[in-house]
């Protein structure tokens, strides 16, 4: 009983504007909460008081698509489109720091959904207008929206109105509930083991596996206790090592169960259960 007064409790949710880069000025505004009721779509409904009232603008397509051309010829970043399980969707990508957080993203198990490049906003710095193309957005498993810009170096921000304008996006983020984050590609990359690890897991995210083997899974699930590496490829395929292995990784690409990507997996490796989370499309706007 006392469990069950606990999870009825309301969720206090502290949003806090979160990057390394000192130099981006703070705008924040402690009069100002935070309320994902912010985000809505324009009502015609009172003459004028819509303008009146809007804090910035979110520019998103009827159709879902970019407003901006990503791919495109003559531009010095890499250009690539990954199909994505997790999404449902095509990612397009811009740049290798990009491709490796999307990777990064898909095969994260506390990654619930993500989407690069989906949508720009429009805002005001120093009287100005000016839009601001966020390069990701995550949702991540205990609710959290991430808006997320990925930089190769702090060089990156040597510009001041650059540094402004991030500013003024990582407090319209924060008023409407989403976590700002600069991300720069070595905390991408993270420890020696974390893209290994990514790009084998991301290998086996279309993997077919048979009905015992997710039958296997399932139940490790519905237990709800961890067990080792070896343990669990041991009840998932006795008799093939490498098989097990396989159906290990895809399950934690599918977000089933989950790992530490930063170390190296071993047979003694930690492995927890993780029950499905309904989302509700929070980031498809």
């Amino acid at each position: 009983m006392r469990i069950k007064d606990q999870q009825r409790r309301p969720r206090t949710r502290r949003i806090e504007i979160r990057h390394p880069d000192k130099r981006i000025p703070s705008y924040l505004d402690a009069n100002e909460p935070a309320s994902r009721s912010r985000v809505r779509r324009p009502v015609k409904r009172w003459e004028g008081l819509e303008e009146a009232s809007k804090l910035a603008q979110v520019v998103v397509l009827r159709h879902g698509g970019h407003a901006r051309p990503v791919i495109n010829r003559g531009q010095r970043h890499l250009r690539s489109r990954m199909s994505s399980r997790k999404t449902g969707l095509q990612q397009v990508i811009e740049g290798r720091g990009h491709r490796d957080f999307a990777m990064w993203n898909e095969v994260n198990p506390h990654v619930i959904d993500f989407e690069a490049h989906p949508f720009h906003f429009i805002v005001h710095v120093n009287g100005k207008r000016v839009a601001y193309y966020p390069d990701h957005v995550r949702l991540l498993r205990d609710g959290t929206i991430e808006l997320i810009e990925v930089k190769r170096t702090p060089a990156d921000l040597d510009d001041e109105d650059y540094r402004q304008k991030l500013g003024v996006v990582a407090e319209v983020a924060r008023r409407c509930g989403w976590v700002f984050r600069i991300l720069y590609h070595a905390d991408i990359t993270g420890p020696k083991w974390r893209m290994r690890n990514v790009e084998a897991i991301y290998s086996r995210r279309y993997m077919i596996v048979t009905r015992e083997e997710q039958d296997a899974i399932s139940q490790f699930v519905a237990r709800g206790a961890p067990a080792t590496w070896a343990a669990l490829r041991d009840a998932v395929a006795p008799d093939d090592t490498r098989r097990g292995n396989a159906v290990l990784e895809n399950a934690v690409a599918l977000g089933r169960i989950g790992i530490e990507l930063d170390d190296r997996i071993t047979d003694d490796t930690e492995v927890t259960p993780l029950p499905p989370v309904a989302h509700r499309n929070q980031i498809r706007l």
